[in-house]
């Protein structure tokens, strides 16, 4: 039954009533005073106006720190918040910007991915995107999201395009974690522009003159560093950042600690390639220095980036594309082949597999590769 509460009614009920009693306000329904052994408390009860339905209390404040007119006031707030599907229980904080949202998102894989690849990230949405990086992310609907994608293609280009709106994605499903916000509307809105694959893979016309321009290279470092991407197809940030106590000549293996999908990759290399670093080691041994491609001018110590407009023509990520098509055509299955450049397969038997355990397996496999590509060179291959 409700009370007609007045401020000094409610002053004395909380002094003098035993612990447990409650009393119910007449004029705002749900807002009712519970006394406590130790205090008493304005409390509002109420229905969420959603799906859940749930009936929830909140708490409003002590009744001797609140008067009854504030309680009133607060609990009418309340009531108009459980109409509109609220919580009160958990305050909505704030939606982030498009650039809040997309530095948040880079500092939390800061240690799942690689440095490179945020910066990728950033680089398709701070420039591509200038115009809503200030927009809170609950300002982008379909037909923004469309417009952007069309004007972009025109722009920049429809691969371009693509790459800004998926990292767009990206980061609205990174805000869905912690935000209520409508459905991804890029993926509801926007119809990616068709990308035809790039056929970077030297043909094998062309691979007798590739091993001519290999050979001619004057400086041994560069040289044996561009034959460490030809016979592994590593990446070649991978390649050049190569320390000599990652390989382990006994079991012919060079580790890799970190690869563009956070992982470590124990890739096994051929008996020519093996050779080809046991040479470059006498030459270096005088330099002490720990890197496999040691360089004196780079700030790093080692080779900072392998130049195609120097003797070899060719871009490091198009011999990782050669690599495939010399796997596939010696007759190396498609899963060694992926095992080989260290993809990730979304096959979830892929999963289970510890790549760690098929260094033998693909040592094998690696020959046959390497078997294919030195039968381009036109001269003996050393034993």
């Amino acid at each position: 039954m409700a009370t007609k509460l007045t401020q000094s009614l409610a002053t004395k009920l909380a002094e003098t009533s035993p612990p447990g009693s409650i009393y119910y306000d007449e004029e705002v329904s749900g807002l009712r005073m519970v006394v406590g052994s130790k205090s008493s408390s304005w409390k509002q009860v109420g229905r969420i106006n959603n799906s859940s339905g749930l009936y929830v209390t909140v708490t409003i404040g002590r009744v001797d720190e609140m008067s009854l007119k504030t309680a009133r006031t607060r609990a009418v707030e309340i009531r108009q918040q459980l109409a509109n599907g609220i919580d009160p229980r958990r305050p909505k904080s704030q939606v982030p910007t498009v650039q809040a949202a997309l530095e948040h998102y880079i500092a939390m894989n800061q240690g799942n991915l690689q440095p490179s690849t945020l910066a990728d990230y950033r680089r398709s949405v701070v420039g591509p995107l200038k115009s809503i990086l200030k927009l809170p992310m609950s300002a982008i609907d379909r037909s923004l999201c469309r417009s952007l994608h069309e004007k972009l293609s025109a722009k920049h280009g429809p691969v371009a395009a693509n790459t800004s709106l998926r990292t767009l994605r990206m980061i609205y499903n990174d805000v869905l974690r912690d935000h209520e916000l409508p459905p991804n509307p890029v993926s509801l809105a926007v119809r990616f522009n068709v990308e035809r694959p790039r056929d970077w893979a030297i043909p094998d016309a062309e691979m007798p003159k590739m091993w001519a321009e290999l050979d001619a290279l004057e400086d041994p470092i560069v040289r044996t560093c561009w034959m460490l991407l030809v016979f592994t197809g590593l990446r070649s940030t991978n390649a050049r950042t190569a320390r000599w106590e990652a390989l382990d000549l006994d079991i012919g293996v060079l580790t890799i600690p970190r690869t563009k999908g956070g992982r470590v990759f124990r890739c096994p290399l051929p008996r020519f390639m093996l050779q080809q670093l046991e040479a470059l080691r006498e030459h270096t041994k005088p330099l002490a220095s720990p890197w496999m491609f040691p360089a004196t001018t780079t700030r790093t110590g080692h080779i900072s980036v392998l130049r195609s407009d120097r003797g070899f023509r060719h871009q490091p990520h198009s011999l990782r594309h050669s690599f495939r098509q010399h796997a596939l055509e010696s007759g190396v299955s498609f899963e060694d082949s992926l095992y080989l450049l260290d993809h990730f397969s979304p096959h979830v038997s892929h999963r289970y597999v510890t790549r760690a355990n098929l260094t033998g397996h693909l040592r094998v496999a690696q020959e046959k590769v390497a078997a294919r590509i030195l039968s381009f060179r036109g001269k003996p291959t050393p034993l």
